[in-house]
């Protein structure tokens, strides 16, 4: 049985992120680029708003009684599998888990451009999940 309480908090907390991340991609690449508040705070929220999808994920599996994944790209994988999120859309979600890994650990090799563009391509990523993750919830 899923935690509704819980999921229902992490979403509304994804939310938020995704909110102050939408409002940072309106910044013009020059300014955010030039700016370390800009592409420090969008990290940070990125980063937060990706920890928090995994959080999610690992939190469905463990209800759920799931096979646990052994790598963040695998909590994806598994929500797949298991019907939790459309098969295509965990496969396009497991770079997200990658760029975690980029944030938390390699973060002074990644350019502002990149982070731009990710806020400004990628953010309805986050959307769909909490949608397929709300569905999920209201099934089980």
């Amino acid at each position: 049985m899923v935690d509704r309480p819980r999921i229902d908090q992490l979403l509304t907390l994804l939310a938020g992120y995704v909110r102050i991340l939408r409002k940072l991609a309106t910044t013009p690449l020059a300014e955010f680029a030039e700016d370390p508040r800009n592409y420090g705070s969008a990290e940070r929220f990125l980063q937060l708003a990706i920890e928090t999808t995994l959080s999610i994920g690992h939190h469905v599996i463990a209800d759920a009684g799931l096979s646990q994944p052994s790598t963040y790209a695998e909590v994806f994988a598994v929500l797949g599998k298991e019907g939790v999120l459309d098969a295509e859309f965990a496969r396009a979600l497991q770079p997200m888990a990658r760029m975690r890994n980029r944030l938390v650990h390699h973060y002074e090799d990644i350019a502002p451009e990149r982070v731009h563009e990710i806020i400004g391509t990628g953010l309805d990523d986050f959307d769909r999940f909490a949608e397929q993750i709300a569905a999920y919830a209201d099934r089980a």
